[in-house]
C-alpha cells in the first residue's frame, strides 16, 4: 500500500485503529490484513488501520481488549535542592549536567524558540521534533504521517525573522514545554530557575489528538486533551530509533496516564515499556497519576459463595456517558446485576467466556452496554466492561456476586477524572491501587509526588500497589507548586504527577552521564538505575518502607552518591 494512502487512513475518521502483537491476528481475516495500512512499532507490536465498515461495531467479542487503543491524558531551584540534584550539578569533581544523554518527550510539543532549550551560542539542543499534527512536511523514515524537523532545520528557524515558516511546530497547551523545562531546561537567573539536566539533548514528539470515534467510545469531551495508544507506541519507536542512530543513551519521559486496564502493567504501552527497560541504556520514567483523591477506585473481597457486594456510583446531572471496568482473577468468577436510581434491575447470572449484553432502563432513558470476557487474552483475568449511555442522575448500583470463589477479591475503576464529563464517583471508594497505567509496569521507574514545602505526600498522588501488590511507586519526588516554563518565555507554578516524572527524568540523565562517561561503564539498564535511586532515597525514621505512597523514600541524588562511596 502506498505511503500516501496509509497516511490518509491513519488520519481519517473513517478508519479504526488497532494494536496487534505477534500473536493477536486471528480476529482479522487474511483479506483485512492484506488490505490494511500497518505501522510497525518495536518488539513485534503493530498499529493497523481498518475501515469502519469492516471494524464496526467495536466490541470485546469481536476484538481483543488490548487491541483497542486506550486513551491517555497528560498527568524551581528549591526543587533541585530538595532532590539533591543541585548539589550534584555543582559538585566540583562531578559537574554533572546531563551532557551526552538524550531525553525523549512525547507530549503536547515544545516551544523550541525558548532560550531554555538552546546552547550558549544560541543553537538548539533539540535533536529533532516529530510533529504528528502537521501533515505538510516530510514524515520521519519508516513513518507515514506527521512532519519531522531536524536540528539543522530548527537552527535555520532560530536564525530567521519568521521561524514558524521554517519549523511551524508549536506547543499550544504548554504541558510539553513545562515538563521539558523541569527535566532539562537551561538557566533563567531572573526567575531563579534551572532544569535538572541543563546540558542534555532533547528529542520531542508532539502527539496528535485521539480520533473522534475513540473519544465517543470512551465518552471523552472534545475539549479534553487525549492521546491514543497507537500514536504513543509509534512515538516511542521514533525516539528509540533516533537514540540508536546517534548512539545516545535515552531517557523516556512518560508524563501520561490512563485508568484503563487491570492495573497489572499488561496494556500494550506498559508491556512495551517493560521491554525497552530491559535493554541497555534506555530508561523509561513513568508517574503515578493524580487519581488518589478522585474516588474512582472500588475494592471488595467477597467472603463466601452467598456473599454479594453492592457498588454504589453517584452520577450527577448532565453526564453524557461513562465507562467502568471490573477486574478479577480466575478461578474467581463473578456475576453482576445493575440497579438504576428508580430501582429497575437488569443483569444475568451465567458464565460466558465472551459475550455482550445491552440493557435498556426505560424509566431512566439509559442504555448500559456490557462486554464480558472470562479470560482476557493470555492472562487469568476476568473483565466486565461497562458503558453507560445517557445515565440518569442519582445513585446507580452494581450488585456483584460470586459464581465461583477462591479469595473473592475484585477491583473496579472509573476513567481518569479529566475523561469524565460531570460528576461520577464511587460512594465507598478506595484511594489505594490508584496508580495510572503505565505506572504499573514492572521495569520502568515509577515515581509519586510530594509537597517539598511540607514534606507531605500529595493528596492526589496515585497510591500503590499494583493489583498483585507489586511495589509501585519506587520512590517519590516533588510535584506541588513547582516553577516551570511555558511557551513565549512565561513562567508559572503548577502541581501534578507529570512534574515529578520530569524531575526524575532529569536526575536519570545526570546519573547516566556519570555511569557511562565518567566511570566508563559501557551499559546500564533501568533496574540498575532504579536500584541506585532507591539506595540513596531519604527515608524518614517514623515510616515503614516500602509503602504505597512513598515507595522506598524521597528522591535524593546527592545521597545516592554518598551511599555509593560506602561500597
Amino acid at each position: 500500500m502506498s505511503n500516501s494512502l496509509c497516511k490518509e487512513r491513519i488520519l481519517s475518521e473513517d478508519y479504526r485503529d488497532f494494536i496487534l502483537d505477534g500473536i493477536q491476528t486471528s480476529f482479522l481475516s487474511d483479506i483485512a490484513l492484506q488490505n490494511s495500512c500497518i505501522q510497525n512499532a518495536d518488539f513485534d507490536y503493530r498499529c493497523i488501520y481498518i475501515s469502519a465498515i469492516q471494524a464496526e461495531p467495536i466490541t470485546l467479542k469481536q476484538f481483543p481488549y488490548a487491541s483497542i487503543p486506550k486513551c491517555y491524558a497528560p498527568i524551581s531551584m528549591e526543587t533541585l535542592n530538595q532532590t539533591g540534584i543541585l548539589s550534584i550539578q555543582n559538585y566540583p569533581t562531578l559537574q554533572l549536567k546531563g551532557k551526552g544523554v538524550l531525553i525523549g518527550f512525547l507530549d503536547s510539543g515544545i516551544d523550541y524558540l525558548s532560550p531554555l532549550f538552546r546552547n550558549l551560542d544560541g543553537s538548539t539542543r533539540i535533536l529533532s521534533i516529530w510533529d504528528q499534527t502537521i501533515q505538510t512536511g516530510t514524515p520521519p523514515d519508516n513513518f507515514y504521517y506527521g512532519s519531522e524537523y531536524t536540528q539543522p532545520q530548527i537552527n535555520d528557524a532560530l536564525a530567521s525573522e519568521q521561524p514558524l515558516k521554517i519549523v511551524p511546530s508549536q506547543d499550544v497547551e504548554g504541558h510539553g514545554t513545562f515538563v521539558a523545562s523541569l527535566a532539562c531546561g537551561g538557566g533563567a537567573p531572573q526567575e531563579n530557575f534551572l532544569g535538572a539536566a541543563p546540558e542534555s539533548t532533547l528529542a520531542v514528539v508532539k502527539l496528535k489528538p485521539a480520533k473522534q470515534y475513540l473519544r465517543d467510545y470512551y465518552f471523552i469531551a472534545d475539549s479534553t486533551t487525549a492521546y491514543q495508544e497507537t500514536d504513543i507506541l509509534l512515538a516511542i519507536k521514533y525516539l528509540s530509533d533516533l537514540a540508536a542512530k546517534y548512539k545516545l543513551p535515552l531517557i523516556l519521559c512518560i508524563a501520561l496516564g490512563t485508568n484503563s486496564g487491570g492495573h497489572l502493567g499488561l496494556l500494550p504501552l506498559s508491556n512495551l515499556l517493560d521491554l525497552y527497560a530491559s535493554k541497555a541504556n534506555i530508561i523509561p520514567v513513568t508517574g503515578v497519576g493524580n487519581e488518589a483523591n478522585g474516588r474512582h477506585h472500588f475494592q471488595y473481597t467477597l467472603k463466601n459463595i452467598a456473599d454479594s457486594a453492592t457498588v454504589e456510583i453517584r452520577v450527577g446531572e448532565g453526564v453524557p456517558g461513562f465507562t467502568l471496568e471490573l477486574w478479577n482473577s480466575i478461578p474467581n468468577v463473578l456475576a453482576f446485576s445493575i440497579v438504576s436510581p428508580s430501582g429497575e434491575t437488569r443483569g444475568r447470572n451465567t458464565i460466558r467466556t465472551t459475550e455482550r449484553d445491552e440493557f435498556q432502563f426505560l424509566l431512566e432513558g439509559t442504555t448500559a452496554i456490557v462486554d464480558y470476557k472470562l479470560l482476557v487474552e493470555r492472562t487469568n483475568q476476568e473483565l466486565i466492561f461497562f458503558r453507560f449511555q445517557k445515565p440518569s442522575p442519582g445513585i446507580w448500583k452494581i450488585i456483584v456476586s460470586p459464581l465461583r470463589i477462591i479469595d473473592g477479591l475484585f477491583h473496579m475503576w472509573l476513567p481518569l477524572s479529566s475523561f469524565i464529563q460531570g460528576e461520577v464517583f464511587f460512594l465507598n471508594s478506595n484511594p489505594y491501587y490508584t496508580i495510572t497505567n503505565p505506572g504499573n509496569a514492572s521495569r520502568p521507574i515509577c515515581v509519586s509526588y510530594y509537597d517539598g514545602n511540607t514534606n507531605a505526600i500529595a493528596l492526589d498522588s496515585g497510591r500503590g500497589y499494583d493489583r498483585y501488590d507489586g511495589i509501585h511507586p519506587d520512590f517519590t519526588a516533588p510535584g506541588i507548586s513547582i516553577l516551570g516554563s511555558l511557551p513565549n518565555n512565561r513562567f508559572a507554578v503548577r502541581s501534578g504527577s507529570s512534574l515529578s516524572v520530569a524531575i526524575t527524568a532529569g536526575a536519570c540523565a545526570l546519573l547516566l552521564e556519570w555511569i557511562l562517561f565518567q566511570l566508563g561503564t559501557e551499559s546500564v539498564d533501568s533496574t540498575q538505575i532504579k536500584s541506585l535511586f532507591i539506595i540513596g532515597a531519604t527515608r524518614p525514621s517514623n515510616m515503614t518502607f516500602p509503602n504505597p505512597e512513598w515507595g522506598y523514600g524521597q528522591l535524593n541524588l546527592f545521597h545516592t552518591f554518598e551511599e555509593l562511596r560506602n561500597y
